[in-house]
């Protein structure tokens, strides 16, 4: 594939500038002085009838970002940013008992890692020390008040042999490793005219209200130490597009979107130009006819075509970021965890038991940097926590689930970490939340069939069910609608329960497709997931993962990842569901300017 970057930069090289240069001199003295302040906190953070830390971890991330927007080929933003902020997590007691996995019920948050802290962009030894020193004081006194807590709370409780054995941090190697900057070059006067053409695209399109290209480059450069005697360095870059429409349906004004996302490690790795123009109009041109489309007026249970994107995208979300162990709040007094919904929920509950199909199952290969000549953008060679992935992690085998992604805190499915703590702060590489999180999961079934062959079986199960069509879906929401079209605090209540189809056709035994609106479709259940058919045509696909557990309205974080399997999914049985009636925004009372 022809990288965006040739046609745009290398012509105009000689004007490029770099998105960031981490000197040597910046290396070293962020490097030393966490070392010397770790050093002197292990030795010293002692105080009379306190508990003393066991663990100590600093996390210093100093990152660069271009951020680049416009809309109707204006552009909105174009804002060049450096920041550099540290993180730490300090533990007390020991490893088999220490302040985490418990919240007080009286607030909302746990102790166990410090407020994101900006640090100074100058490379100032002393005052890099200085404020990792506060950031540890103050979440020393703070830990110690959650360590008091916790102890007289389990006074008053009696665990399951099973949970009271269980520690509440696990081992890990000690590593010693320093990875050389990724440095990315760039024309920003280049970019800012592209990002303009592409979205003067949507000039052309009357119907569509509101229309936004954007483009963002992340260059981040990460320490992490600890007391353990880790010592490791490493990049972390991301480039990402982000395609987005709204418009409102014509006979009862329903607000529409359409958005299309594409990341890769490097620039060069994501679509050209003519490519992404092409996918703009299709964009455009399916918006404005779902615009036109008849609502989806009539319950049905029957068999599913996720094609393309969808079934990635149907995978990602019901099965690969299911796939994790969270550590549940020692006395159930975990706040967050009563917003979390049922798409987010994990599977971990199920292990030893069968989710998939007999014939299906899911590794994770996340320290493989290459397939097929594609880069992988869930590779990694370490997590956050500093621990190696495992090389080739077999999470389901024939339909088995054998385990989970897992940090360093052990659940009693399982205890030891497989190197999969991953930042989630959105698409932004470096200081944030770790939870465990995907990389490259391969999903393979060896019972795969043709896609002709999915197409027929679809029409064939639609009409056993008593149905003329079967219904094929071509795009799925990810994530939270745009704030500014419309859209109700209902719709973003569905989005946490349902499957919500963007483009969904009914398909009839003639082969023609009919575009509908206004449907949702339930999420699946272990049995779905055990009769899920798969196509043999696969696909590679670098792509923004969900993690977490998420909220309220499941706006879950999301970690650079590559899933690789199947290009189609048919779930032989799922309910398509009209959506609830609600009153739509008014569409605008004049028509725009021409």
């Amino acid at each position: 594939m022809a990288g965006w970057m040739a046609s745009v930069l290398l012509a105009i090289a000689i004007h490029s500038v770099a998105l960031a240069q981490v000197s040597a001199k910046t290396i070293a003295v962020v490097d030393s002085a966490m070392a010397d302040e770790l050093a002197r906190d292990k030795a010293e953070l002692h105080s009379p009838g306190l508990v003393d830390p066991f663990f100590i971890a600093y996390t210093v991330a100093d990152q660069h970002k271009l951020a680049i927007e416009a809309s109707n080929g204006s552009l909105i933003t174009s804002d060049a940013t450096h920041t550099r902020q540290e993180s730490v997590r300090l533990l007390l007691n020991s490893y088999q008992f220490d302040d985490e996995n418990f919240t007080d019920n009286t607030g909302f948050f746990n102790f166990n890692a410090s407020p994101d802290n900006t640090l100074p962009l100058d490379d100032d030894y002393m005052s890099i020390r200085r404020a990792l020193w506060l950031s540890t004081d103050d979440l020393f006194k703070d830990a110690n008040d959650n360590f008091s807590k916790k102890k007289a709370a389990l006074e008053h409780k009696e665990l399951s042999p099973e949970l009271r054995d269980l520690p509440d941090f696990a081992h890990a190697p000690v590593i010693h490793i320093a990875e050389a900057p990724i440095t990315l070059e760039y024309n920003r006067t280049a970019l800012e005219n592209m990002v303009k053409r592409l979205s003067a695209l949507f000039v052309d399109y009357r119907d569509i209200q509101t229309s936004n290209v954007s483009l963002t480059l992340y260059d981040s450069y990460e320490w992490i130490q600890n007391t353990e005697g880790t010592r490791v360095r490493k990049p972390a870059v991301l480039c990402e597009i982000q395609v987005q429409a709204t418009a409102q349906a014509a006979s009862d004004g329903e607000p529409l979107v359409l958005t299309r996302t594409f990341v890769a490690k490097l620039p060069g790795e994501l679509p050209s130009e003519a490519e992404l123009t092409t996918k703009i109009k299709d964009l455009a041109a399916d918006l404005e006819a779902e615009r036109n489309a008849p609502m989806f007026d009539k319950e049905y249970t029957g068999p599913v075509l996720f094609e393309g994107d969808a079934a990635t995208d149907y995978l990602s979300e019901n099965l690969i970021s299911r796939l994790f162990g969270v550590r549940e709040d020692v006395l159930g007094n975990d706040v967050s965890a009563i917003f979390a919904s049922g798409k987010r929920s994990s599977l971990k509950d199920r292990l030893d038991t069968r989710i998939l199909p007999i014939t299906a199952s899911v590794r994770d290969i996340s320290q493989m940097k290459t397939m097929n000549g594609v880069d992988l953008l869930g590779y990694y060679p370490f997590d956050d926590e500093a621990v190696a992935p495992t090389p080739d992690l077999l999470l389901v085998d024939k339909g088995i689930l054998k385990t989970v992604y897992m940090s360093r805190t052990p659940t009693k499915e399982v205890r030891e970490t497989n190197g999969h703590a991953r930042t989630l702060t959105g698409s932004l590489p470096g200081i944030g939340e770790s939870d465990p999180a995907p990389g490259v999961a391969e999903y393979y079934d060896s019972k795969a069939v043709p896609f002709t062959a999915m197409e027929k079986d679809l029409i064939k199960r639609a009409k056993e069910d008593g149905y003329d069509y079967g219904f094929v879906v071509k795009a799925i929401q990810i994530g939270a609608p745009p704030q500014d079209a419309g859209f109700s605090i209902q719709d973003m209540l569905a989005n946490g329960k349902r499957i919500i189809p963007l483009l969904i056709y009914k398909v009839y035994a003639d082969g023609h497709e009919e575009l509908v609106r206004g449907a949702e479709i339930s999420l699946p259940t272990i049995r779905d997931l055990r009769e899920m058919i798969s196509s043999k045509e696969s696909v590679t696909r670098n792509m923004l993962i969900s993690a977490g557990s998420g909220g309220l309205f499941s706006f879950s974080p999301s970690v650079p990842g590559t899933i690789i399997g199947p290009r189609d999914i048919l779930c032989p049985e799922l309910d398509v569901q009209m959506k609830q009636a609600e009153a739509y925004p008014t569409p605008p009372v004049v028509a725009r300017p021409e």
